[in-house]
């Protein structure tokens, strides 16, 4: 009796040590670091205020940190009236306003809207963004929806003053296994 529990005791031990060091000499995946590049209004200087159709000059992009590449999905998510974004994140052309997503970039780096995410994509590294490299901007403008109703923006405006864009940004390490958060806690 006494020799089955020594025997069970040390099978036990040796499947630990053998566990411990599949886990020390296996891959290990690197998490994804992503910064976030924006560009608006200064801390300090407030935002200006939009009348609907009117645009300003905002601009986000993002900076690979890790040690690995990744690839990078991003959700922009904002105030809502009736289903429709009160604000809209695009970019200024010379045909007008376009959402970010909408147009692939002639330049091979461009972001691409698939469901509620847009995807970053880059014909030369298979759309991994490579260790410190930086996006194209998602978006370089942002809009105030004109389809809103002058009232409901009004409504709007009286409970929160202050409008704004929010990202989800995740990434795939490698370009494999489940999305994760990218942007690091502060």
């Amino acid at each position: 009796m006494r020799a089955g529990r020594l025997l069970t005791a040390l099978v036990l031990a040796l499947l630990a040590g053998l566990w411990g060091l599949c886990f020390v000499l296996g891959p290990h995946e690197e998490p994804a670091e992503i910064q976030v590049v924006a560009v608006g209004s200064e801390d300090g200087e407030s935002a200006p205020v939009l009348q609907p159709g009117d645009t300003t000059d905002s601009s986000l992009s993002f900076v690979n940190n890790g040690l690995t590449g990744c690839k990078l999905r991003v959700r922009v998510c904002g105030p809502q009236i009736d289903g429709k974004p009160v604000l809209e994140a695009g970019h200024i052309r010379s045909e007008g306003f376009l959402e970010s997503g909408s147009a692939e970039d002639g330049g091979g780096e461009y972001w691409t809207a698939k469901g509620a995410y847009l995807y970053y994509k880059n014909s030369r590294t298979d759309d991994l963004l490579p260790p410190g490299r930086e996006t194209p901007p998602l978006y370089t403008a942002v809009r105030l929806n004109a389809q809103i109703d002058p009232e409901a923006l009004t409504a709007l405006r009286d409970i929160s003053p202050q409008q704004q864009l929010y990202v989800l940004a995740q990434a795939q390490p490698m370009g494999e296994g489940p999305w994760q958060e990218a942007i690091p806690p502060a």
